[in-house]
């Protein structure tokens, strides 16, 4: 986890930057105090908008809730038509 003292804080390693600084201070986080990305990438792709990758598992809520009010629309369609 990217630390840094002066904030006395963690950091998303997607909230900072390729550079290697707070964020917020602006002080410099050491190397060994930042951890690459898991998928084996140096972490320059990450940053690319601003902010960090979407988890899988988001997705996924996503499309349940896709599903589950797509259901709710039909059952309420056939009750009006009942």
């Amino acid at each position: 986890m990217p630390w840094c003292a002066p904030c006395s804080r963690f950091f998303n390693p997607g909230s900072v930057g390729s550079d290697g600084v707070c964020p917020d201070c602006g002080g410099d986080l050491t190397p060994d105090q930042t951890v690459e990305d898991p998928s084996g990438e140096d972490g320059s792709e990450l940053e690319t908008s601003g902010r960090g990758k979407v988890p899988w598992h988001f997705w996924v809520g996503v499309v349940a809730m896709v599903v589950y009010l797509s259901w709710r629309l039909i059952q309420g369609i056939i009750w009006l038509v009942h």
